[in-house]
């Protein structure tokens, strides 16, 4: 991926129409777990999605969503820079942050991130059983800069998945680890005593 045309939102908000070329999706329930997609609608496609799916009626979510006609790569702001006000408040009242990303690897791969290192095991352990190629230790995007929007919760500490275009385009499997996250969240959230 190359240079962003953004280094933060104030100089993307003053260059691209809200609602025109890009649009906020904020969903708070008050819940202390938030999942997001900082890259969604045509950014980074289907994020927006699975983002949704896995938030369900059951936690927060936010997704800033390209809506263009075309060059919505424009509107991506690197995670450690990414600085929407929206997302910065609805992030600092939650224990525990997930981001949903889009990478380009061929095969079907999740690149798992992040500083919440028992959170992205557990979460690699229940993606590994779906017969799903986890990434971590040669993660090229291991989300740990203590800047990156997943990490700017409570507890600074988060964890950021990448998701290849293979899962993405795949319904069924977009369901299974929408699910499976899902239910990683719902563990971690009961034996955390997160609201």
């Amino acid at each position: 991926m190359g240079m962003d045309k953004y280094s933060d939102f104030k100089t993307l908000a003053a260059n691209e129409t809200l609602n025109r070329d890009y649009k906020i999706l904020i969903q708070d329930l008050g819940s202390g777990i938030t999942i997001v997609a900082p890259h969604g609608g045509l950014i980074e496609p289907k994020t927006s999605l699975i983002t949704k799916l896995i938030a369900g009626n059951t936690f927060n979510y936010y997704c800033l969503e390209g809506i263009k006609g075309k060059n919505n790569q424009d509107l991506h702001i690197t995670s450690h820079l990414f600085d929407e006000p929206g997302a910065l408040d609805l992030i600092s009242s939650s224990d525990i942050v997930i981001t949903i990303h889009a990478c380009t690897d061929k095969e079907d791969v999740i690149h798992v991130g992040g500083c919440f290192i028992e959170l992205a095991s557990y979460t690699q352990n229940i993606l590994e059983k779906l017969n799903i190629k986890i990434l971590r230790q040669k993660n090229r995007f291991p989300g740990t800069h203590p800047d990156n929007i997943c990490n700017k919760g409570i507890r600074k500490k988060g964890v950021q998945l990448e998701i290849s275009r293979s899962l993405r385009d795949d319904i069924q499997k977009l369901f299974l680890i929408s699910n499976a996250i899902r239910k990683v969240l719902k563990t971690f959230k009961s034996r955390c005593s997160i609201q």
